[in-house]
């Protein structure tokens, strides 16, 4: 019998064409070269977006540990969903092209995040504390986190191709390394300059022109024919080149109002004017405002500063304000006199620009500001103050957790004369199930200044959250409270009229303050958020 002819399985794979001459060692070579720098870009890419996404979500959502978390789930689910798509995707188009048409898709969707971005969030930014952040870090970066994420299985698999299969551990090892790499210099490139130079539009932009390059570079490279690189790589480049177009020209909607906007490092900063009045605006949180006409002061808890006048034996010669608001405080304490000096500790040296520009600070020599965090400037500063007031803590979304702690209060406490004063400004209830927060921050004060520790609430239900000012001080303030008649209608007695007895407070525990080891300042905000 004649022997029956064997014949191989059927593959149901596509595989790149077959080629007409052996291919080089030289080109193997640049292959996997090419490979390399695809992953550690890739790599650095993801990273970008990732940091970068913070600062989109921050303005509308909150820069809180929820938007990170919503944002870190989503882009680790993604990437572990792209790392099994490369790797099916790798068994079955054994070729560049394969990179190239992953990373063009994730330049397409990377260059359409501000366009979404800005169509979407009017409809999202009230859907919740944890579920909107997450439905925007879906929407807007789940599909690059995917395609970005198949980048590396697929490029461990070429690899060893292009070795013939020969050092699998190698080809994994190498890839892992340059892709881990990629995303160190990612996130120093991203933290450290790019946020710090460009606005956020402006990186996803930078960030999906450099996925295009690669995909140009690995659809070329590919071993097709030329007409079909040529075709392939004119079709990724100009729909990429639309999205580029959709994402530059798409603007978020800026009301009448605002005269300025401007993203920095840490806020989205706005200024808005209503007739004589001007307001400062940190993300999602009005900040402060005035009177451009005569610098009066038009939100009711910024007056609060004149507890300090209140009592006959401070007098005031030195104050610091954390956090700068929009000036008005700090520059109606430095009017008092010559001899007053003020110091303003803002993190954000562009908000303190904002102050010159818009909020009369060049008019105050003797108000000084330092472009710093509070807790830093505290060490470094040897001085006392007389009034420290403590105004950073942004809105009812995020408060610096580190501005809480029992640490940060002890040395507020040895900043202080012996007639000195500590005020704060909180939004939280005062009653109620939302008043949580007042009750963890009066429990550490206590700590640090016993029971010489007043409360004012500026809201008129002490049930909803307000801004809620808090006293400290090495002294009784009795006398200036309880005990002296305030005229009808005066600053002074709207002031001592809305103290909170202590009997009406929340409960709290000096036995367990907030500390710089046990601080959950974010899920305590959470949980009154979500009531």
């Amino acid at each position: 019998m004649p022997p029956k002819s064997s014949k191989s399985a059927p593959s149901l794979s596509p595989a790149a064409p077959p080629s007409s001459a052996p291919v080089s060692a030289l080109t193997h070579r640049l292959h996997q070269t090419a490979l390399g720098m695809i992953c550690f870009v890739a790599g650095a890419a993801i990273m970008v977006i990732e940091i970068s996404a913070n600062r989109l979500l921050a303005p509308d959502f909150g820069n809180s540990l929820y938007t990170w978390t919503a944002l870190i789930g989503v882009i680790l689910v993604s990437f572990s969903v792209g790392g099994f798509l490369g790797g099916w995707l790798a068994d079955r188009w054994k070729t560049l092209a394969l990179l190239g048409w992953l990373l063009a898709g994730a330049s397409i969707f990377t260059l359409l995040i501000p366009a979404l971005s800005a169509s979407l969030t009017p409809y999202l930014v009230d859907s919740g504390l944890i579920s909107g952040p997450t439905l925007m870090s879906l929407v807007l970066f789940a599909i690059p986190g995917v395609l970005l994420g198949a980048v590396s299985p697929a490029s461990v698999r070429l690899f060893s191709l292009e070795g013939d299969d020969a050092h699998v551990g190698v080809a994994a090892g190498s890839i892992s390394m340059l892709g881990s790499l990629g995303s160190f210099v990612g996130t120093f490139l991203s933290g450290f300059v790019l946020l710090a130079s460009y606005g956020v539009k402006a990186i996803f932009l930078g960030t999906g022109v450099v996925l295009l390059l690669l995909a140009a570079l690995a659809l070329w490279m590919s071993r097709s024919d030329v007409l079909r690189k040529s075709i392939s790589t004119g079709v990724a480049v100009l729909a990429a080149l639309l999205a580029f177009g959709v994402g530059a020209s798409i603007e978020p909607v800026m009301a009448k109002d605002v005269v300025y906007r401007q993203s920095s490092f840490y806020h989205r900063i706005e200024v808005t004017e209503d007739a004589d009045v001007r307001y400062l605006k940190l993300d999602s949180t009005l900040e402060g405002g005035m009177r451009i006409s005569n610098g009066e002061l038009v939100l009711d808890y910024q007056r609060y500063w004149q507890l300090a006048k209140m009592n006959d034996d401070l007098k005031l010669h030195r104050a610091l304000f954390i956090g700068a608001g929009a000036f008005g405080m700090p520059e109606r304490v430095a009017s008092l006199g010559k001899d007053v000096d003020v110091d303003v500790v803002e993190i954000d040296p562009l908000v303190i620009d904002t102050g010159r520009r818009y909020f009369k600070l060049n008019e105050f020599p003797n108000v000084h500001a330092h472009a710093s965090d509070a807790r830093r400037y505290l060490q470094r500063e040897k001085g006392t103050y007389d009034l420290i007031f403590g105004d950073a803590y942004n809105g009812k979304r995020h408060i610096p957790s580190h501005l809480v702690t029992r640490e940060f209060f002890e040395a507020v406490r040895s900043h202080l004369n012996p007639h000195g004063v500590f005020i704060i400004n909180v939004i939280s209830a005062v009653q109620g199930e939302e008043s949580e927060l007042l009750g963890a921050i009066l429990g550490t004060l206590h700590s640090v200044f016993g029971e010489h520790v007043q409360v004012f609430g500026v809201g008129h239900d002490p049930t909803d959250p307000q801004n809620v000012i808090l006293l400290c001080s090495n002294e009784s303030w009795k006398p200036w409270l309880e005990d002296r008649f305030y005229a009808r209608g005066s600053a002074q007695a709207m002031i001592a009229s809305s103290r909170v007895p202590p009997a009406q407070l929340p409960e709290y525990h000096v036995d367990r303050p907030l500390t710089d080891d046990w601080n959950p300042v974010d899920a305590i905000i959470a949980r009154q958020l979500l009531k």
